[in-house]
Parts: C-alpha cells; sequence; structure tokens
C-alpha cells in the first residue's frame, strides 16, 4: 500500500500538466467561436463543429460521421447572404447561401451540399 501513494500523486498530477502543455495560449482562445450544429453531407445527418476566429471570416468545419473529415472554408467575394463564394483548402469554390442556417454547395464536378442548421 506505501508504495501506490507516490503512483497515486503522479496520477493526480498528469492530467493539469498534459493540459497545460498542448493547451492554446489564452488570447487565441478567446478569439474562437465555436459551435456544434446539426447538419448534413450530401443528405446524410451529422454533427458539425464550427470553428470562427473574430475578426477573420474563415470558418472551419468539421463533420462527425465517416472518416470525420473537415472543410476550411475562406470567403473569395463581397459579403452576402446569397451564393457568396468561398474556397476550401483545395482550391474548390463553394457557394454559402443562409445566415444563422446556411447551405454551401461545392462548385464542379462533385457538386457535394454541406447544409447547416441552427439550433
Amino acid at each position: 500500500m506505501p508504495r501506490l501513494l507516490p503512483l497515486l500523486g503522479l496520477l493526480l498530477t498528469l492530467p493539469a500538466t498534459v493540459a497545460s502543455a498542448v493547451a492554446a495560449p489564452a488570447e487565441v482562445l478567446g478569439r474562437l467561436r465555436i459551435s456544434q450544429r446539426p447538419c448534413s453531407l450530401n443528405g446524410v445527418a451529422q454533427t458539425c463543429v464550427i470553428t470562427v476566429v473574430d475578426g477573420n471570416e474563415a470558418m472551419r468545419i468539421d463533420l462527425s460521421a465517416g472518416d470525420r473529415p473537415f472543410w476550411v472554408f475562406t470567403p473569395t467575394g463581397a459579403p452576402t447572404t446569397d451564393r457568396r463564394p468561398y474556397r476550401d483548402a483545395q482550391g474548390r469554390t463553394w457557394l454559402y447561401s443562409g445566415h444563422h442556417s446556411f447551405e454551401l454547395v461545392e462548385q464542379g464536378p462533385y457538386r457535394n451540399v454541406l447544409r447547416v442548421t441552427s439550433p
């Protein structure tokens, strides 16, 4: 029993040590807006986690289904709520429509459709 006490102490301090080593700087965390919403990709219902940095119009959308894909979208056109062009990290163009609930439609041969609904 006496040998377990040092081990128990190490286990209790380990999560705090690991968390502080991998945490983002406080100034970055304070600028992130993160929301989790129901969504669908090509009709497959799932959950999306949307991350936006305040002061930046780019957004990252993480999907919950399959191999958990994600996209980073950056606007390439003027602000509008109807068919605003966005570009993903691979250079493909998507058209954004909506506001709180929105839809992104990929342009080109694949025509993926990502729909996000507001809670």
